[in-house]
């Protein structure tokens, strides 16, 4: 699958103009979709299912609008399903607490921990899954520490101090690489995954989002009145949102197709006008409105597929969707492996010719046991290699005819094996 990403000369993330604010796709922002936009206009690709086209129409951290098209309906859904449930980011998983004399209960306070957005920036390669590291209690390698200590006992009136996000601080883990020496050469005990961990990763990892940023306001976590304080330990590991949302590096994934409803997927409940009651959503301008009178196609499929994806900031957006495509090549490419490694056969290897004997036949050979019982009625007296194998011999049951596939030229393979 490929896919790519449209820009102006100006403003990688623009429309088709400098400003962000062009129209694409044919479309000059008053529905006439039959000419070009102008300079730089991009159609909307339209393909049949082998050849997927990705047309990116805005894109920046928090939010990408694109359209997906030369793919079919499973697929198209299945990069929404993986954005949302399986790209891997970091998440509180474990609260350990010191003190906590605030109004809010210990299982409350770890609940909105668990949810605060950690950064995960490049959390695919730079932290192990717990279930795949060798330590006992949590390492550098597989977890992020984070401590939380913050109290009011020099009080200022009735003025309450506010917790929020900014005040997490990432601590060091236990088991983590020595300490780089500036006057000799670098360690060199590590693994070569270890080594790996340690090279891909990002310096802000696990760091809660917005800190340090002032233009990014932190999240309230709760309020400390006179002589209150809070002191806990946080452990954050690597996760996907099938355990749990908070590992979900996207908010939302708007997913629609046939915005005219030509297939009739949708029946509108109304209570005098549908037109009026239900508005056209925006994609309706990238695509050509039905004609009227004309008769219903069932064989129609979508075409192309419009996402809206909105991020929590735990990572780009773009860094989610090029991760979900790797995901799904990789599970493809699983499935692939596991038919050839049931099958036997190798797509890329030229078949061999085949025999014309008994035990000369390549692959997977079914056994022949009706015929070597000799069955009454089911061709008894030939030989039959297996289905579609060659036969030597006719049998003379059911009409004389060669027993199921036979008749020479077979692969020696059950049909469900091929």
């Amino acid at each position: 699958m490929s896919y790519g990403f449209a820009s102006s000369s100006n403003n990688p993330y623009a429309n088709g103009n400098g400003n962000g604010n062009g129209h694409a796709n044919g479309y000059n922002g008053d529905g006439d979709m039959d000419g070009p936009a102008g300079p730089g206009a991009i159609e909307v690709p339209l393909g049949p299912t082998n050849q997927p086209r990705m047309l990116v129409r805005s894109l920046n951290q928090q939010e990408a609008v694109f359209h997906l098209s030369g793919v079919e309906g499973g697929l198209a859904n299945a990069l929404r399903r993986v954005v949302i449930a399986d790209v891997p980011t970091i998440a509180i998983d474990q609260v350990l607490f010191m003190q906590n004399t605030s109004p809010i209960p210990d299982e409350m306070l770890a609940h909105r921990l668990g949810l605060v957005p950690l950064i995960s920036r490049n959390a695919i390669k730079g932290l192990r899954y717990t279930r795949d590291c060798t330590c006992d209690e949590g390492c550098y390698y597989c977890m992020i520490l984070l401590r939380l200590k913050v109290s009011n006992v020099q009080g200022e009136g009735n003025k309450p101090v506010q917790v929020t996000t900014a005040m997490l601080d990432v601590i060091p883990s236990p088991g983590g690489p020595p300490p780089v020496n500036p006057y000799g050469p670098p360690p060199d005990n590590l693994s070569e995954e270890d080594a790996y961990i340690v090279a891909n990763r990002d310096p802000e990892l696990g760091q809660p989002i917005g800190k340090g940023d002032p233009t990014i306001a932190p999240i309230l976590l709760a309020k400390l009145a006179r002589g209150q304080e809070i002191e806990l330990t946080c452990r954050a590991y690597k996760g996907i949102a099938k355990y749990h949302a908070k590992w979900s590096p996207v908010s939302a994934v708007g997913f629609e197709y046939d915005p005219y409803n030509k297939l009739r997927h949708t029946t509108y409940w109304f209570e005098k006008n549908a037109e009026e009651e239900w508005p056209m959503p925006k994609s309706h301008v990238f695509e050509e409105p039905p004609a009227p009178g004309a008769p219903f196609d069932y064989t129609a499929a979508p075409t192309t597929f419009y996402y809206n994806v909105e991020g929590v900031g735990s990572m780009p957006v773009r860094q989610a969707i090029e991760q979900g495509l790797d995901i799904i090549t990789e599970q493809l490419a699983g499935v692939i492996l596991a038919v050839q490694k049931e099958t036997g056969v190798d797509e890329d290897e030229e078949p061999e010719p085949q025999g014309q004997g008994m035990g000369q036949e390549q692959g997977f050979v079914e056994p022949d046991w009706m015929m070597q019982m000799g069955a009454p009625g089911m061709g008894g007296g030939g030989v039959m290699d297996g289905y579609g194998g060659p036969q030597q011999g006719q049998g003379q049951g059911y009409g004389a005819q060669p027993g199921w596939g036979g008749g020479g030229g077979g692969m020696g393979m059950s049909p469900l094996r091929r």
